[in-house]
Formats: C-alpha cells, sequence, structure tokens
C-alpha cells in the first residue's frame, strides 16, 4: 500500500492564496520498501516569505539550500539521500561563478540534476529556486512525515 503525506514544516514558508495553503513545502510517498521525499521549489526565504541577501547570488544559493535541508530533515531525509534536483536561476554565468556554494550542502553525492535559466522566479528578488527529491528507508520517516 501506498501512502502519501503533505507536510507544512513550521519553520518554512508557505504561499497562500484567498486564505488556501497554495502547495505542500514537503510531500512523502513511501510504501514497505523505500520512501521518496519531495521538497517543492525553495528560494533565499524566510519563514514570512522575504526574501534574503538581494542581488547575492552565493548568497540566495547558500539560504535555497539551508531551506531544502529543513524540508529534509523535516521529513527524515539529508541532502546525501537526494537522488534528483532541479535548479532555475535568473543568470546562469552568475550561477556557475557560484555554484561551488552548494557543494557545501551535497557534500557526498551528485544527484541527476537540471539547471535552467529563466527570466523570472515567483519573487523579483529572487535570482535561484531548486526543488529536490530524496529516496529514503521508509523506516527513517520522522514520525508524522
Amino acid at each position: 500500500m501506498i501512502k502519501r503525506q503533505f507536510l507544512q514544516p513550521a519553520d518554512m514558508w508557505r504561499r497562500y492564496e484567498n486564505g488556501n495553503l497554495l502547495y505542500a513545502p514537503v510531500v512523502t510517498v513511501h510504501g514497505s520498501d523505500h520512501a521518496h521525499v519531495y521538497v517543492a521549489g525553495q528560494m533565499a526565504r524566510t519563514p514570512t516569505g522575504e526574501i534574503v541577501t538581494k542581488g547575492d547570488m552565493r548568497a540566495q544559493i547558500r539560504r535555497t539550500c539551508e531551506n531544502l535541508e529543513k524540508g529534509l530533515a523535516h521529513a527524515g531525509a539529508t541532502f546525501d539521500d537526494v537522488v534528483r534536483s532541479t535548479t532555475y536561476v535568473t543568470d546562469i554565468d552568475e550561477y556557475y561563478r557560484c555554484s561551488d556554494e552548494r557543494f557545501k550542502f551535497f557534500r557526498n553525492n551528485r544527484p541527476a540534476s537540471v539547471l535552467v535559466q529563466i527570466s523570472r522566479l515567483g519573487h523579483p528578488d529572487a535570482m535561484v529556486e531548486i526543488e529536490v527529491e530524496a529516496i529514503i528507508e521508509p523506516e527513517r520517516l520522522r514520525s508524522g512525515a
């Protein structure tokens, strides 16, 4: 039997529209032999939604990865469990100058990855957004995940 859980960690930003939660920041899908952990695209946001470090790609990558780390931990996963990531940037050349910042988080593995330059993200001050998928053993799922 497959189980799905839609999680809203208290220390992560959540988008509401017309009083309704627009999406779950973290989703787990699991059966008896493994669990998938999906963390929705994260930006350099505070839990209240403000973008920090405006204009600084390196700092935005760091904060974005810190937010991903919160989502992964909430479900019982780490960056070592990430098997796939998608990164959206507004300036690919600037991203490449700063991409080593990412290795401070993706230390022990290099997941399958996609990098896409787009004209704008969901917040005008955001320069990077990253989403990840991890796979873990179901017994590692945190209580409530």
